[in-house]
């Protein structure tokens, strides 16, 4: 059973999260605030798996509440909500350790699927943020003079386009028409090249480098 908190300042949200969560019989709502104190206070009290956290919080910020969080109890896992699609705030969210971030028009089944991939050890981004993070490393890739460029190959910049996009190995092949063996070696190598260890920090890295708004 996956165990999970849910914090957000609008008690309609909160009600209709809870209702889409528990349908799932594996899936547990264990308490649902409206700030960010009372769910750090709550955490430590309840050890949920998941804390699913809005952004935009009275008080203490999602941001905040998140660094704390994980530092307190870093086998808790967040996975970030919000109405912001702005690439700063979702760069400054995984930065202080959520593994995931959704947006709240996403469908309740993606984030059903976001929950389970943090509680597995994976990150998670919904298609909406997936693709300003892929259509930024595309941008970044096809420049002659970025960093990128002159790093990886076509290839590899595909397959790390691919790999923020949360596809998994056998889909990238699928896509790419090549052999599923053959992405792990391309997944391999970006990383090495780049000095990353997974997809978490490999979006980090994609909006660090151009994906910031002036």
């Amino acid at each position: 059973m996956i165990r999970i908190m849910l914090v957000d300042d609008h008690t309609m949200v909160r009600e209709a999260l809870r209702d889409v969560l528990e349908q799932d019989s594996n899936m547990e709502v264990v308490a649902a605030v409206g700030d960010g104190e009372t769910a750090l206070q709550l955490a430590a009290e309840l050890s949920p798996g998941v804390v699913v956290m809005d952004v935009a919080l009275p008080g203490l910020s999602g941001i905040e509440t998140t660094r704390r969080l994980r530092l307190k109890h870093p086998e808790i896992k967040v996975l970030a909500l919000s109405t912001c699609l702005d690439r700063r705030i979702i760069q400054q969210m995984l930065d202080v350790g959520a593994a995931g971030y959704i947006a709240k028009s996403a469908a309740g089944s993606e984030l059903k699927q976001g929950i389970r991939n943090v509680v597995n050890g994976r990150s998670y981004l919904c298609s909406e943020v997936a693709a300003l993070v892929a259509d930024g490393l595309r941008d970044r890739g096809s420049g002659p003079d970025s960093p990128e460029a002159s790093l990886l190959s076509r290839r590899e910049i595909q397959v790390a386009t691919l790999l923020a996009e949360g596809k998994t190995a056998p889909d990238i092949a699928a896509e790419l028409h090549i052999a599923a063996s053959t992405v792990d070696v391309h997944r391999r190598n970006l990383m090495r090249k780049l000095d990353l260890h997974n997809v978490v920090e490999l979006t980090r890295y994609a909006i660090r480098n151009g994906l910031v708004m002036p």
